[in-house]
C-alpha cells in the first residue's frame, strides 16, 4: 500500500493544556517535554495548537506570556477522521503550522499528525534519485546573523515552525537557533542581550546541494530534523534552506509517477493524486522575507470570507490595506538589508496586534493588507487606529520611527473581492494625500 491510513502515522503521547492557562505555563511543559507545540483541548470538544512561534510573538509582544492562552490566541486543528488515507487529506497540511488532529468514531481525540509523521512513512528508495537539492532551492533564504547579535534580536526573527537562524562568524556558520531552542531559551529565561553565540546549537549541521532527494529525506529521519541548511559543494557557501514540506511536495510527485504504471483500476486514485500534488507544487502560501501570508494565499481567504457571507450575509467581514509611509527613503538611506529588516518589523508589529482569527498578508512591496473575520468598519477603523498609533510609537534599530497608512473596508453584500480591496485602496491613498500616518 503506497498510501498510508493517518492513525498509522499518528503520535498518540498528546502533551495539551487547556484554554485558560496561562501562556508561560504551557512554555514549561513544552520545555520539560521538549516538544515545539501543545494542544488546546478546548471546553466544547474542539482542539487547537499552541506553538513554539506563538511564544516566541508573545514574548516579544505587548500581551507576554503570563496571558491566558484563550485570550493570547492560537491556531485551531484541521480534523482528520481515524481510517482516512493519507492521500485524502494531504492539502490539510499546506497550512502555516503542518499539523492536524486525528478523531475516533466519538469524536475523541485519538492523536496528532505532523509533517514530521509524514516524512517519517516516506521511503527514500521511491524518491527521484538523480533529483538534487539544488533543484528545490527556490523557496527559503538562509536567515543569517553574526555571532555577536543579541539573543533576542535572533528569537523575535523566528517566524513559523521550520523557521531557523543560522549564527554566522566572519561569514561562515558556526551554529543555528530553531524553535526548539526557542521554548528552552525561553523558559531558561535566558538573557536576552547576550550574544548568541553563547546559546546557539552547535555543530551547525549541513548538507551539500548535490545530495539527492532520497537521501535527503534519510538524512531527515535520521538527524530528526525540521529542516536541512544546505550549502555548495565546491564553496561551502550556505545557499538554502530544505523543509519537510518541500520533501514531502517531492515525494507525492514521485508517487503519481509510479501510479501512471498501474493498472486501470487505479486511474481514479490516479487523477486524485495528480490534482492534489498540482496543488502541493502551486501553492506556496507564505511570503519568505517577513513570514506572513502571501497575496495568492490572501486573495484565497477573501473568497472563502465572501462565500461564508453569502451563506451567513449578517456576519460582517473587513479588510485593511496597509502602506509604510516614505519607504523608498528607508531603502535610499539605510540600505535595503535595513529595508528589509523595517519590513519584517513592521509586519511582526502589525500581527502582534491581531486576533488569532485575523490574517495578515504582504500585498507587495512595502504594501499589506489584514483580513479581519466576523468584524464590522467602525470596529475594523478602531483596530487599524490603535495600529497605527503603537506602530508610530515603535523605535526600529537605525531607521528609527516608521508609520503607516491605512484604508479600511467593509465587504458589502454581493460586492466582488477587487471591488472590496479598489474600496480599500481609495482610502488608503486619501490617507496618504491627506498627510499620511493615518487612517481613512
Amino acid at each position: 500500500m503506497l498510501f498510508p491510513l493517518i492513525d498509522e502515522l499518528a503520535t498518540t503521547d498528546i502533551v495539551s493544556v487547556r484554554p485558560r492557562v496561562a501562556v508561560r505555563d504551557a512554555l514549561q511543559k513544552m520545555s520539560q517535554r521538549k516538544v515545539r507545540n501543545v494542544v488546546v483541548e478546548e471546553e466544547s470538544g474542539g482542539y487547537g495548537l499552541l506553538t513554539a512561534c506563538d511564544v516566541v510573538r508573545l514574548r516579544f509582544s505587548q500581551t507576554g506570556l503570563d496571558t491566558a492562552i484563550s485570550e493570547a490566541g492560537y491556531h485551531p486543528l484541521p480534523y482528520i477522521a481515524k481510517g482516512s488515507n493519507l492521500l485524502d487529506v494531504i492539502e490539510l497540511f499546506d497550512n502555516a503550522h503542518g499539523y492536524a488532529a486525528v478523531i475516533d468514531k466519538s469524536n475523541r481525540l485519538f492523536g496528532i499528525v505532523s509533517n514530521t509523521d509524514i516524512l517519517a512513512s516516506l521511503d527514500p528508495q521511491s524518491m527521484l534519485q538523480r533529483q538534487q537539492l539544488r533543484d528545490l532551492l527556490r523557496r527559503h533564504e538562509v536567515k543569517k546573523m553574526p555571532h555577536d547579535t543579541p539573543l533576542g534580536e535572533v528569537l523575535a526573527s523566528l517566524v513559523d515552525q521550520d523557521d531557523a537562524v543560522v549564527v554566522t562568524d566572519q561569514g561562515a556558520g558556526v551554529g543555528i537557533v530553531t524553535t526548539r531552542d526557542a521554548i528552552r531559551l525561553l523558559q531558561d529565561e535566558a538573557t536576552l542581550t547576550d550574544p548568541v553565540h553563547g546559546h546557539m546549537s552547535v555543530p551547525l549541521r549541513t548538507v551539500t546541494c548535490d545530495l539527492t532527494v532520497g537521501e535527503a529525506v534519510a538524512a531527515m529521519r535520521e538527524l530528526n530534523f525540521k529542516r536541512l541548511v544546505v550549502e555548495d559543494a565546491h564553496s561551502g557557501e550556505l545557499i538554502g534552506i530544505i523543509t519537510q514540506h518541500d520533501l514531502i511536495g517531492v515525494a507525492y510527485s514521485r508517487w503519481a509517477e509510479l501510479m501512471h504504471h498501474h493498472a486501470l483500476e487505479l486511474r481514479e486514485i490516479i487523477h486524485v493524486l495528480e490534482n492534489k500534488t498540482a496543488r502541493l507544487e502551486k501553492i506556496a502560501a507564505t511570503d519568505p522575507l517577513t513570514g506572513m501570508a502571501n497575496r495568492t494565499r490572501m486573495e484565497e481567504l477573501l473568497r472563502t470570507e465572501q462565500e461564508r457571507h453569502c451563506r451567513l450575509p449578517e456576519v460582517p467581514f473587513s479588510v485593511l490595506v496597509i502602506d509604510i509611509d516614505h519607504f523608498k527613503r528607508v531603502n535610499d538611506t539605510w540600505g535595503h538589508n535595513q529595508g528589509d529588516f523595517v519590513l519584517r518589523g513592521v509586519a511582526q508589529h502589525i500581527q502582534g496586534q491581531l486576533r488569532h482569527i485575523d490574517t495578515l498578508a504582504r500585498w507587495g512591496g512595502e504594501e499589506f493588507a489584514a483580513l479581519l473575520p466576523q468584524t464590522n468598519l467602525e470596529a475594523a477603523r478602531l483596530v487599524a487606529n490603535r495600529i497605527c498609533r503603537s506602530l508610530a510609537e515603535n523605535v526600529f534599530e537605525h531607521t528609527g520611527r516608521v508609520t503607516a497608512s491605512f484604508g479600511v473596508a467593509m465587504y458589502q453584500t454581493g460586492e466582488s473581492i477587487p471591488s472590496l480591496l479598489g474600496r480599500a485602496d481609495e482610502a488608503l491613498y486619501r490617507a496618504k494625500r491627506n498627510g499620511r500616518n493615518r487612517v481613512e
